[in-house]
Protein backbone atom coordinates (compact mmCIF):
# COMPACT_ATOMS: atom_id res chain seq x y z
CA UNK A 1 0.00 0.00 0.00
CA UNK A 2 1.79 3.08 -1.54
CA UNK A 3 0.34 7.06 0.30
CA UNK A 4 1.99 10.27 -0.30
CA UNK A 5 2.21 11.74 3.26
CA UNK A 6 4.73 15.05 2.45
CA UNK A 7 2.31 18.20 3.26
CA UNK A 8 0.06 16.28 5.10
CA UNK A 9 1.88 15.26 8.08
CA UNK A 10 4.79 17.98 7.90
CA UNK A 11 3.73 20.72 10.31
CA UNK A 12 6.86 22.62 10.24
CA UNK A 13 7.79 23.46 7.09
CA UNK A 14 11.59 25.07 7.76
CA UNK A 15 12.49 21.27 8.60
CA UNK A 16 14.80 19.25 5.97
CA UNK A 17 13.28 15.97 4.34
CA UNK A 18 15.92 13.88 6.09
CA UNK A 19 14.09 15.79 9.45
CA UNK A 20 10.50 14.94 8.61
CA UNK A 21 11.53 11.62 7.30
CA UNK A 22 12.52 10.79 10.39
CA UNK A 23 10.13 12.28 12.50
CA UNK A 24 7.43 10.53 10.46
CA UNK A 25 9.68 7.48 10.73
CA UNK A 26 9.32 7.43 14.54
CA UNK A 27 5.41 8.22 14.54
CA UNK A 28 4.90 5.06 12.73
CA UNK A 29 6.78 2.79 14.70
CA UNK A 30 3.99 2.83 17.19
CA UNK A 31 6.12 2.73 20.47
CA UNK A 32 4.24 1.52 23.81
CA UNK A 33 5.67 1.48 27.19
CA UNK A 34 6.44 -2.88 26.60
CA UNK A 35 7.82 -1.94 23.64
CA UNK A 36 11.69 -3.02 23.25
CA UNK A 37 13.60 -0.95 19.89
CA UNK A 38 16.33 -1.81 18.02
CA UNK A 39 17.74 1.58 16.83
CA UNK A 40 20.14 0.61 13.83
CA UNK A 41 22.58 3.42 12.37
CA UNK A 42 21.71 5.15 15.71
CA UNK A 43 24.53 8.04 15.37
CA UNK A 44 24.42 10.19 18.19
CA UNK A 45 21.11 8.89 19.90
CA UNK A 46 18.75 10.98 19.26
CA UNK A 47 15.91 8.73 18.71
CA UNK A 48 17.13 6.02 20.74
CA UNK A 49 16.80 8.64 23.78
CA UNK A 50 13.26 10.16 22.58
CA UNK A 51 12.28 6.22 22.44
CA UNK A 52 13.57 5.33 25.76
CA UNK A 53 11.34 7.91 27.35
CA UNK A 54 8.11 5.24 26.00
CA UNK A 55 9.18 2.20 25.85
CA UNK A 56 11.20 -0.20 28.65
CA UNK A 57 14.08 -0.88 26.56
CA UNK A 58 15.93 1.01 23.57
CA UNK A 59 19.21 -0.58 22.11
CA UNK A 60 21.42 1.51 19.77
CA UNK A 61 23.96 0.20 17.44
CA UNK A 62 26.25 2.04 15.08
CA UNK A 63 29.47 1.66 13.57
CA UNK A 64 31.01 5.01 14.33
CA UNK A 65 32.62 4.61 17.60
CA UNK A 66 32.97 8.96 18.26
CA UNK A 67 29.01 8.99 17.83
CA UNK A 68 28.08 6.16 20.31
CA UNK A 69 30.26 8.12 23.04
CA UNK A 70 28.43 11.48 22.49
CA UNK A 71 25.13 9.36 22.60
CA UNK A 72 25.95 7.57 25.99
CA UNK A 73 26.66 11.20 27.45
CA UNK A 74 23.34 12.09 26.33
CA UNK A 75 21.92 9.69 27.90
CA UNK A 76 23.59 10.05 31.31
CA UNK A 77 22.41 13.68 31.31
CA UNK A 78 18.85 12.20 30.30
CA UNK A 79 19.09 10.19 33.67
CA UNK A 80 17.84 7.28 31.20
CA UNK A 81 18.24 3.99 32.41
CA UNK A 82 16.69 1.81 30.23
CA UNK A 83 19.22 2.47 27.22
CA UNK A 84 22.05 1.24 26.02
CA UNK A 85 24.58 2.00 22.82
CA UNK A 86 26.63 -0.48 21.69
CA UNK A 87 29.08 -1.22 18.61
CA UNK A 88 27.03 -2.84 15.90
CA UNK A 89 26.37 -2.49 12.22
CA UNK A 90 23.57 -4.18 9.42
CA UNK A 91 26.46 -6.81 8.92
CA UNK A 92 27.46 -7.24 12.49
CA UNK A 93 23.99 -6.05 14.53
CA UNK A 94 25.24 -8.66 17.52
CA UNK A 95 28.88 -7.75 17.57
CA UNK A 96 29.02 -6.37 21.38
CA UNK A 97 25.36 -8.11 22.00
CA UNK A 98 23.52 -10.81 22.03
CA UNK A 99 20.70 -9.06 20.87
CA UNK A 100 18.53 -11.75 20.51
CA UNK A 101 17.98 -12.29 24.20
CA UNK A 102 16.54 -8.73 24.29
CA UNK A 103 13.05 -9.99 22.49
CA UNK A 104 13.15 -6.97 20.43
CA UNK A 105 9.70 -5.85 18.95
CA UNK A 106 10.36 -2.73 17.05
CA UNK A 107 13.18 -1.89 14.83
CA UNK A 108 14.34 1.74 12.96
CA UNK A 109 16.84 2.12 10.26
CA UNK A 110 17.22 5.88 9.70
CA UNK A 111 18.78 6.96 6.73
CA UNK A 112 21.27 4.23 7.10
CA UNK A 113 20.04 1.27 5.04
CA UNK A 114 20.99 3.58 1.79
CA UNK A 115 25.17 2.75 2.28
CA UNK A 116 24.23 -0.92 1.55
CA UNK A 117 24.13 -2.36 -2.15
CA UNK A 118 21.12 -4.30 -2.80
CA UNK A 119 22.04 -8.01 -1.89
CA UNK A 120 23.71 -6.56 1.26
CA UNK A 121 20.52 -4.98 2.27
CA UNK A 122 18.45 -8.16 1.29
CA UNK A 123 20.55 -10.18 3.57
CA UNK A 124 20.41 -7.49 6.11
CA UNK A 125 16.75 -6.92 6.31
CA UNK A 126 16.58 -10.88 6.65
CA UNK A 127 19.12 -10.85 9.77
CA UNK A 128 16.79 -7.95 11.23
CA UNK A 129 13.53 -9.51 10.44
CA UNK A 130 14.92 -12.82 12.38
CA UNK A 131 16.02 -10.71 15.56
CA UNK A 132 12.62 -9.23 15.96
CA UNK A 133 10.03 -10.53 18.22
CA UNK A 134 6.55 -11.43 16.98
CA UNK A 135 4.34 -9.10 16.75
CA UNK A 136 7.13 -6.82 15.71
CA UNK A 137 7.87 -4.18 13.00
CA UNK A 138 10.49 -2.58 11.22
CA UNK A 139 10.02 0.80 10.39
CA UNK A 140 12.51 2.10 7.53
CA UNK A 141 13.14 6.09 6.31
CA UNK A 142 15.53 6.39 3.79
CA UNK A 143 16.57 7.15 0.72
CA UNK A 144 14.64 4.99 -2.18
CA UNK A 145 13.72 5.75 -5.36
CA UNK A 146 9.61 5.99 -6.41
CA UNK A 147 10.89 8.15 -9.64
CA UNK A 148 14.44 8.23 -12.15
CA UNK A 149 16.51 9.94 -10.08
CA UNK A 150 18.12 11.82 -12.65
CA UNK A 151 14.59 14.15 -12.84
CA UNK A 152 15.17 15.21 -9.29
CA UNK A 153 19.24 15.83 -10.00
CA UNK A 154 18.89 19.47 -8.41
CA UNK A 155 17.72 18.05 -4.97
CA UNK A 156 19.88 15.76 -4.19
CA UNK A 157 21.77 17.87 -1.62
CA UNK A 158 18.43 18.71 0.05
CA UNK A 159 17.78 15.21 0.61
CA UNK A 160 21.66 14.35 1.50
CA UNK A 161 21.85 11.82 -1.87
CA UNK A 162 25.30 11.97 -2.88
CA UNK A 163 24.49 10.56 -6.26
CA UNK A 164 25.89 7.26 -6.17
CA UNK A 165 29.19 8.29 -5.05
CA UNK A 166 28.63 5.89 -2.02
CA UNK A 167 24.94 6.04 -1.17
CA UNK A 168 23.30 3.02 -3.27
CA UNK A 169 19.60 3.58 -2.77
CA UNK A 170 17.24 1.14 -3.87
CA UNK A 171 14.09 1.38 -5.58
CA UNK A 172 11.26 0.73 -3.37
CA UNK A 173 9.77 -2.05 -5.35
CA UNK A 174 12.96 -4.04 -4.16
CA UNK A 175 12.74 -3.38 -0.84
CA UNK A 176 9.35 -4.26 -0.32
CA UNK A 177 9.69 -7.48 -2.27
CA UNK A 178 12.44 -8.28 0.04
CA UNK A 179 10.42 -7.53 3.11
CA UNK A 180 7.06 -9.65 1.61
CA UNK A 181 9.82 -12.26 1.05
CA UNK A 182 10.42 -12.54 4.60
CA UNK A 183 6.75 -13.19 5.75
CA UNK A 184 6.00 -8.95 6.17
CA UNK A 185 2.88 -6.92 5.52
CA UNK A 186 4.55 -4.03 3.96
CA UNK A 187 2.99 -0.14 3.88
CA UNK A 188 4.84 2.77 2.06
CA UNK A 189 4.86 6.04 2.61
CA UNK A 190 6.42 8.71 -0.12
CA UNK A 191 7.78 11.54 1.35
CA UNK A 192 9.39 12.87 -1.48
CA UNK A 193 10.14 10.56 -5.15
CA UNK A 194 13.27 9.92 -4.17
CA UNK A 195 12.60 9.49 -0.01
CA UNK A 196 10.34 7.34 1.54
CA UNK A 197 9.08 5.46 4.93
CA UNK A 198 8.60 1.86 4.83
CA UNK A 199 6.48 0.20 7.46
CA UNK A 200 6.59 -3.80 7.71
CA UNK A 201 4.33 -5.69 10.02
CA UNK A 202 5.21 -9.73 11.00
CA UNK A 203 2.37 -10.97 13.20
Amino acid sequence: MFDKVAGKEVTTPRQSIPEVTGDIAFQRLGLEAEDVLLDVGTGAGDKAIRAARICCRVIGIDINRKSLEIASKKALQEKLDNLIFASGSFQEPCRELDLAQYRITKILALYSLHHLPDQLKKKTLGTLAQLLHRPGRIVIGDLMFFQDPHKHRQQFDEIHYDGGDTDFPSRVEYLTECLDQFGAKVQVAQIHPLVGVIVADWV
